[in-house]
């Protein structure tokens, strides 16, 4: 049975690391890894300002061989005025690291978040006990370091693939419904509801937009 890992991981032994220290008011969730051979591409959303910058960074990056922006949405769309974009960058990976440990052990990254002391909070789904046992193992050898935050198996994983809404969006989405944020008028603000779950209210904004859309794409406009 497939097991769930939350994890606290240094920025320098996961991706990205130059690039998160040189932006950091730049707010970063990878929503997708690809491993390869001697490459890893990771799919993330950025949101902030200084996208000039958090570019050039990222191309200045000795780790990385490509950035391609594939969407962009303005402040005007979003509810905290905020501008995000949606990148696939090609980073090399040529010595051992954390997304080598996770490709070997044949476990899948679902989400990771920059936060504000330069680390990245990770989720990672191992198709069962042995596979985490073979990532630590990994880590161990390598010397890496990271947090265990919790190690859990999901409650509801039929539904969280039907409807392609991760645990934190579900957790954000179910919040805000209980706390009257979607009620007219609404009974809490957005920054009151982050307040309450204890992340930034640009995380809390992205969770529930995303969420509603996989919720969206997976019930109503499904097939259209």
């Amino acid at each position: 049975m497939s097991v769930l890992t939350e994890l606290t991981i240094p920025a320098d032994e996961f991706v990205l690391a130059d690039t998160l220290m040189a932006s950091p008011d730049m707010h970063i969730e990878i929503k997708r890894v690809v491993g390869g051979k001697s490459t890893v591409t990771p799919y993330l959303w950025a949101s902030g300002e200084g996208f000039d910058a958090f570019e050039r960074d990222l191309r200045d990056d000795d780790m990385v061989r490509e950035v391609l922006m594939l969407e962009e949405q303005d402040e005007r769309s979003n509810e905290d005025g905020t501008e995000e974009r949606f990148y696939r960058v090609t980073w090399e990976m040529d010595v051992p690291n954390l997304i080598t440990a996770v490709s070997d052990a044949k476990a899948t990254v679902l989400e990771a978040v920059s936060n504000e002391a330069h680390r990245w909070e990770v989720k990672i789904l191992f198709p069962g006990e042995q596979s985490l046992s073979d990532f630590h193992d990994y880590c161990v050898e390598h010397g890496f370091s990271f947090e265990p935050q919790r190690v859990y198996r999901p409650e509801n994983p039929e539904e969280q693939a039907e409807y392609g809404v991760t645990a934190e969006q579900q957790e954000a989405l179910e919040a805000a419904y209980h706390a009257g944020y979607f009620d007219v008028p609404r009974d809490q603000t957005l920054a009151e509801l982050a307040t309450d779950l204890d992340i930034s209210r640009n995380a809390l904004s992205a969770r529930l937009r995303r969420g509603q859309r996989n919720l969206l794409a997976n019930t109503l406009v499904r097939g259209k």
